[in-house]
């Protein structure tokens, strides 16, 4: 039986082209081209393997202005079938809800001309907006368990109907068992995608683009577009340059040793070699003052909500940091922070936990079912929760299961959900706010949702601080009970395989060194490893160099990769490309060591070396070690 499957594809701005005006510090749109977002044309791939191996029929979908047709074009060009476009003025303005269910129109009406759908695919983010909430919204609509994170396809029988495949997650992979029908975020780890031949050029130029209206889908006016959005972009900044660090140029003359000296003198004057300084803080959830400019009447807003992400109650860290948030909104809004708690045999530590971190109250909810998460049944227990208690804020981690989560539970509940935020405030009318960086951090988006509650937000580990725990400190448990059929699931973890990282987790580090291409090849990481093991930290990396497959993903550190926020980080031969930014640019200490001077690394660094780091990073080694400063003695690599 040949399998129907739609990809649906997006059309974004190529942020590696998009530039800040010097002179009035805003982005220049201007002449930027346009592509198939990354992530998608690993999608595309992923459809099309499933077409050479089992004769499926591959429709893409994109939903934009007319063109968007070269982003259809471009995936027929390497061997999809046919392309939908979704364009419609009507349709403009729309925020993810909006999106999610203007692509459930579309999907529906494709089914009418190809028949029922097998697989739908996505991308696992565009990297205009990093939000990952599309995909699983349009399997809610469609009553379809998602697959997110997906690294690879494992098993397709078509006799059986289910797919197994590897799903990445930020502490390993699970490998999950779904029927068909299905959904897929695929991500960049999943396959390399395939180069357009002459025959599929010529195809894609032939091709006829079906175009739909709002009206060709029969989609519902109220809930499209800008006005069906509950979501919506309050006023746009672009970050103020950064004040240049200290640089160190070799090229001017002097020797790596004395620069190695320069630097480790400054670094010693700042206290960066030592331990962090604890926060002054003596209760849970301590925040800084607010202003007292909010006059609300008691009771006019629910509670803030804090969801607690763990593994069989191993609670994630950015848990505990958004609770820290949590608390400081809860007293702009003059109500209660309150924790949520999903899973099995897991609430009785995870709510003594959450009250030594601040919360006020726990909302838990425990069942066998709930052991994994899932987020069929994660999302079903959530939106029980919020159904019935009516909170006014939901903060998530913006982790691989937060986002899925977020994802499929602001769809069933139908609000607005800002993702990636990297600040959270209240306006003087009360409302919620949260600024994000859009275009890779070149623009800062401040989003509302003033028309529908709760506001959901993601927000990224180790972009708030953490709050300090303050043991014995205890608060209100509501239990509420839920019945499910494991029976009725559809998505089945087979197995969990724990990321293999050296000591903790690399978005738990203290000191982070980090490797680019500058390296030359993978057998000079060992460099890397020694200055880590010199400093006491872990060995980090960019996107380039984990593709070339110099390092392991676990060490990728950037938009794609993980969030840090080191006490000291150390970029070695890294250009410093906007993805590998804004995962590490709110490190207190950034140290750049690169050839050339105009890298943009050097933009966010408080310390720099233009110079040879095959020189300078052994005497930066070695002046560690005269002055007794390293950890440990690093054995040179064989």
């Amino acid at each position: 039986m040949t399998l129907n499957i739609i990809v649906c594809i997006k059309q974004v701005p190529d942020t590696n082209d998009m530039r800040i005006d010097p002179k009035t510090n805003n982005l220049i749109r201007e002449g930027v081209p346009a592509v198939l977002n990354p992530t998608d044309a690993n999608a595309v791939e992923a459809a099309l393997q499933f077409k050479d191996k089992y004769g499926a029929r591959v429709s893409v979908l994109t939903m934009g202005p007319p063109q968007a047709e070269q982003s259809l074009r471009e995936s027929i060009a390497m061997g999809a079938d046919s392309g939908y476009l979704l364009t419609d003025r009507a349709f403009g303005g729309a925020d993810t809800l909006a999106t999610s269910y203007s692509l459930w129109c579309a999907i529906r009406k494709i089914e009418e001309q190809v028949g029922p759908t097998d697989l739908v695919m996505f991308g696992k983010v565009a990297i205009d907006g990093e939000t990952g909430q599309v995909g699983p919204g349009v399997a809610v609509r469609l009553g379809f368990p998602v697959v997110s994170y997906c690294s690879k396809i494992v098993n397709v029988d078509l006799q059986e109907r289910f797919v197994e495949a590897e799903r990445r997650v930020d502490d390993g992979i699970e490998l999950v068992h779904v029927p068909l029908p299905c959904a897929i975020t695929v991500t960049e780890a999943a396959n390399e995608p395939r180069q357009a031949t002459i025959g599929g050029l010529l195809n894609a130029k032939r091709a006829k683009i079906v175009s739909y209206n709002k009206d060709g889908v029969q989609a519902d006016p109220k809930r499209i577009g800008l006005g069906g959005s509950p979501t919506y972009v309050k006023k746009v900044t672009t970050p103020p340059p950064k004040k240049a660090g200290e640089t160190k140029d070799l090229t001017n003359g002097g020797s790596a040793s004395e620069a190695a000296t320069w630097l480790v003198d400054r670094l010693v004057q700042i206290g960066a070699l030592g331990a962090k300084a604890e926060q002054n803080q003596t209760q849970p959830g301590a925040v800084k003052e607010q202003p007292d400019s909010l006059k609300q009447i008691p009771g006019e807003h629910g509670d803030v909500w804090v969801y607690i992400e763990h593994r069989f109650g191993d609670p994630a860290r950015v848990s505990w940091e958004l609770m820290g948030e949590g608390k400081r909104l809860a007293k702009i809004y003059r109500t209660k922070v309150c924790a949520v708690i999903i899973g099995d045999n897991v609430g009785e530590e995870l709510a003594k936990q959450s009250f030594e971190y601040g919360a006020d109250k726990v909302y838990l909810t425990e069942h066998p079912i709930l052991k994994d998460y899932r987020s069929e049944t994660y999302g079903k227990a959530f939106a029980n929760l919020s159904n019935k208690y009516h909170p006014e804020v939901i903060l998530m981690g913006g982790t691989n299961n937060g986002r899925d989560l977020a994802g499929v539970l602001a769809t069933v509940i139908e609000t607005g959900l800002i993702a990636d935020c990297t600040s959270l405030d209240v306006d003087e009318k009360g409302g919620f706010n949260g600024t994000r960086p859009d275009f890779g951090g070149k623009e800062l988006s401040t989003i509302v949702c003033p028309r529908t509650k709760p506001t959901m937000a993601s927000v990224r580990t180790r972009v708030m601080k953490m709050a300090e725990r303050v043991p014995g400190w205890s608060g209100e448990i509501v239990m509420e009970q839920i019945e499910m059929d494991e029976n009725q699931i559809k998505e089945k973890i087979l197995s969990f395989t724990p990321m293999e990282k050296a000591g903790a987790k690399l978005e738990n580090a203290d000191v982070i060194v980090s490797g680019g291409r500058g390296l030359g090849n993978p057998r000079n990481f060992s460099l890397i490893e020694e200055l880590a093991d010199a400093l006491g930290g872990q060995v980090g990396a960019t996107r380039a160099v984990v593709y070339l497959d110099w390092i392991g993903k676990e060490h990728q550190i950037g938009q794609t990769g993980v969030t840090v926020r080191a006490r000291l980080y150390f970029a070695v031969g890294l250009s410093g490309a906007v993805q590998h930014l804004v995962g590490m640019q709110n490190s207190d200490t950034i140290v750049a060591i690169n050839k050339d001077p105009d890298a943009a690394i050097f933009s966010v660094a408080h310390f720099g070396i233009v110079g040879d780091l095959f020189q300078i990073v052994p005497a930066i080694v070695d002046e560690l070690r005269r002055r007794g400063l390293a950890k440990k003695i690093a054995i040179a690599a064989k």
